[in-house]
């Protein structure tokens, strides 16, 4: 099966364009905060896990170093299940979110009471728990949050943020993340291996030089795991191979 598409215009052959995650053939390497709403908006979030992240789940205690109660970052983090979890397990859960709807709804699945007050300096919306539940949802662009706006955090979980990110931003957004952490903070990034000479993404390839081309001036990078993540969704995208790999990062 392929993932790409070609055509004719007054008798020539066009560029062949590749088929994205939402299913269509839209050029997605540039995404936009207002790209990533209108696709919200269309209900295109299949890349919502309906359950925990099994990666999260199995490196937790190696994140939090077996904290009780650590301060974890979401980044780029939708209506995450791993946010519930995160919480019920006694950590304290900040997330970023560039989409209301997503916000809105993570609130409101789980029952959680909540306000929303304009931030502060940047374009954007707090969203807060009203009933003590240890959490806030910053909606604004990624590349506009910092430690001034929400302080430094003992954790980061990112599953498939920096992937999902235009390749050109890999940097900017590493100085970001970094910024976050506290000085012995750790870094759960998750990336994948994909062939996106066939497949338009996002995710966007990574590897682990990708990795430390980004954040190694920034944090110690060490790969903790890796698995095969192909499942049908992949094989509709005209691929052949979905590998997801695992990085443990501790600020320099």
């Amino acid at each position: 099966m392929s993932g790409m598409q070609s055509g004719t215009t007054n008798g020539r052959k066009t560029v062949e364009r590749k088929l994205n995650q939402f299913g269509d053939f839209e050029d997605v390497t540039n995404m936009s905060v207002n790209d990533w709403d209108y696709r919200w908006s269309l209900g295109q979030t299949k890349f919502h896990m309906p359950k925990v992240h099994p990666m999260l789940q199995k490196h937790i205690e190696r994140l939090t170093k077996g904290k009780n109660k650590a301060s974890v970052f979401v980044s780029l983090c939708g209506k995450t299940l791993d946010m519930k979890w995160l919480l019920d397990e006694g950590h304290e859960v900040i997330g970023n979110e560039c989409v209301d709807s997503a916000c809105r709804q993570f609130f409101e699945e789980h029952n959680i009471p909540y306000t929303s007050t304009p931030l502060t300096g940047i374009e954007g919306v707090l969203y807060q728990a009203t009933d003590g539940t240890p959490i806030k949802l910053y909606r604004c662009d990624c590349f506009d949050i910092s430690s001034k706006i929400c302080g430094q955090f003992d954790c980061i979980w990112d599953r498939g943020g920096f992937v999902a990110l235009p390749v050109k931003d890999r940097t900017r957004y590493a100085l970001v993340m970094a910024d976050l952490m506290k000085k012995d903070g750790l870094y759960l990034l998750d990336c994948f291996l994909v062939d996106n000479s066939v497949f338009g993404g996002p995710p966007f390839n990574c590897d682990q030089y990708d990795v430390k081309q980004a954040f190694g001036k920034l944090c110690k990078v060490e790969k903790i795991d890796t698995e095969d993540a192909f499942t049908k969704w992949q094989e509709a995208w005209g691929i052949d191979s979905f590998i997801e790999d695992v990085y443990l990062l501790e600020k320099k």
